[in-house]
Formats: structure tokens, sequence, C-alpha cells
């Protein structure tokens, strides 16, 4: 199975987003629900300048949207492809998936079938529910 060049593009540039821990907290924070920035701020305790410079390198990458409401703005997971990511993170994290509701909307991913030996005796570790290690 090929994948388009250009969506693995698009998906290797959301995982680098997610890879800085206080942008990875905004999004598994925002997976419970819309919220006011004011509210993320309070919450997770990242002051305004940063906070708002997470959530533009979230906005840009296409996994939140915000909306306006007189001079305060919710942000909310896109949802999709950014909501399904996050879930798949935040279980690979111990944590649980996306919320109920967003749950059962999702298809089940089959588990990946394990790897053929290729003449070389290996044996493959999970290293979490979204990524299989092998070891040598």
């Amino acid at each position: 199975m090929s994948l388009d060049p250009e969506a693995v593009t698009e998906g290797a540039a959301r995982l680098r987003v997610l890879a800085h821990p206080a942008r990875l907290r905004v999004a598994f924070f925002l997976m419970e629900g819309e919220c006011a920035v004011g509210g993320i701020e309070e919450a997770l305790g990242i002051r305004q300048p940063s906070l708002s410079q997470y959530l533009g390198e979230l906005r840009e990458a296409g996994l939140i949207t915000g909306r306006r409401e007189g001079r305060t703005i919710f942000y909310r997971i896109t949802p999709g492809h950014a909501e399904q990511l996050l879930g798949l993170l935040r279980q690979g994290f111990g944590g649980a998936g996306a919320p109920p509701a967003q749950a059962q909307a999702q298809a089940p991913m089959a588990a990946p079938s394990p790897a053929k030996p290729t003449g070389l005796t290996r044996r493959l570790t999970p290293a979490a529910t979204f990524a299989v290690v092998e070891e040598r």
C-alpha cells in the first residue's frame, strides 16, 4: 500500500508541531471540548504570550480551529484526521482515546500484522499501542 507523498509530508508536519510538550498538552486539553484562550491559560498554567504562539502553530498545522465571539476566541480540535491522530496519541501515552461522543464515530483500526521473518531471527516488541519497535 503506497501513501500519497503529499499526505505523508502533511502528516510529518503535524507530528513535528505535536512534538513540543506544551503544544501537545494544549491539544490534549482541547480534546475535552472547546475552550476560550483564558480558560486554556488558567487550566494549563501556560502564560498568554507562549500560549498564543502554541495556538497559532497548532492552528497553522490544521490541528485546531478557532471561532471568534466578540473579543474572545474559542478553540477546538479540528474534526476528522486531527481528532483521530490526537486520540491515537493519547491512547499511546496511556490516556483515554477520543472523548466518548467522538470515539463512537471513529471506526476501529486493525492492529498491524507482525512482520514475516527475513532470514534473520528478530522479535518484535510493542513500544506503545500505536507503534512496534524491532529488537535484534
